[in-house]
């Protein structure tokens, strides 16, 4: 994933009524297939090429899930938080495939989003250091230089919670913003960091070519206590389009257990789609989707998590509440 600052965003018109499915069900909301007629339904993909957020939607559609459901789904490709955020407010996107940080950090800025279904919980991002480092793990910290992209994103957002479960002083480590992956993985190569953090593909890809090794798992260090991979969408659109969203869900889930099933085709596919290398969408497969969830169940300690970072890291005054935030109306 190309992580980026998830709150450089600022709050337009918050809570408008944004759908654009129809018909309309028995609660207001679009009924799948009724009168012959699709539910249209824009999904936004908060990072187009990444594995765990593209591979769910590209593997409905390709395999016709959504269409089963009788959804119309275009699929929108972004490549940051703050634009799938800006395009929901805007009501060009109903429904957001994002990590679950945006929810929350939208919430913070006054824009109506809530998380309504778990896609992945644990963090798949993983401490990348140089081929011959020492470093073996957050714990190992201490005086060196880890890359994230921008202060207040998900990568520092995952330093903080890591160093502090592992007993490491955040103030003990500097932590360097260097934007896009690409820019990361050369600062690591030139020497300028000693560290960093990114998802694990970019950790594999590294291995690959020899210029690095993945040091540790984010989630071996901070635990059960992260929703990485969420849907989420407006209260409006929640409330008013359940019949809609339940097909959606269970597209979802069909597609996510078709990608258990079918490992090949599922490298394949995201060879074609997300342009990987056929190696490195095998180690990816095999790394990921033994954690796809079928059943949409949200970790609330992971969402609750990313609200109660807010403050400290200085996106917030205080932690919002979890009602607006999440919603259970999907959760079965």
């Amino acid at each position: 994933m190309n992580d980026e600052d998830h709150f450089s965003y600022r709050a337009g018109r918050s809570r408008r009524k944004r759908w654009s499915a129809s018909p309309q069900d028995a609660s207001g909301g679009a009924a799948p297939g009724a009168s012959g007629d699709a539910a249209t339904v824009k999904i936004g993909l908060v990072q187009g090429q990444d594995f765990i957020h593209a591979m769910p939607a590209r593997v409905a559609a390709a395999q016709g899930f959504f269409t089963k459901e009788g959804i119309d789904a275009s699929i929108v490709d972004f490549t940051s938080g703050s634009d799938l955020t800006k395009a929901m407010a805007g009501g060009s996107i109903d429904v957001g495939a994002a990590t679950g940080l945006e929810p929350v950090s939208a919430v913070a800025h006054d824009i109506d989003l809530q998380a309504f279904w778990g896609i992945y919980s644990p963090s798949p991002m993983v401490l990348v250091v140089g081929p011959d480092s020492k470093i073996s793990g957050f714990a190992d910290l201490k005086g060196k230089k880890v890359g994230i992209s921008r202060v207040g994103s998900l990568t520092d957002y995952i330093v903080r919670a890591a160093l502090k479960a592992v007993g490491v002083e955040f103030d003990s480590v500097t932590e360097v913003p260097l934007g896009d992956p690409a820019s990361t993985i050369a600062g690591l190569a030139k020497g300028d960091i000693d560290a960093f953090v990114l998802p694990v593909n970019f950790g594999l890809t590294v291995e690959a070519e020899g210029t690095g090794k993945i040091a540790q798992t984010a989630d071996d260090a901070i635990g059960d206590t992260d929703q990485f991979a969420i849907l989420m969408a407006s209260s409006d659109f929640i409330s008013s389009n359940k019949k809609t969203l339940t097909g959606l869900t269970a597209a979802y889930t069909d597609a996510i257990q078709w990608m258990k099933d079918n490992r090949d085709d599922t490298i394949a596919l995201a060879v074609d789609k997300l342009g990987m290398k056929k190696d490195i969408a095998g180690k990816t497969y095999d790394a990921l989707v033994p954690n796809f969830s079928t059943d949409g169940k949200i970790n609330m300690a992971g969402l609750t998590g990313y609200a109660d970072a807010l403050p400290e890291l200085g996106i917030a005054d205080s932690v919002p509440e979890q009602s607006a935030y999440y919603s259970d109306a999907l959760q079965k």
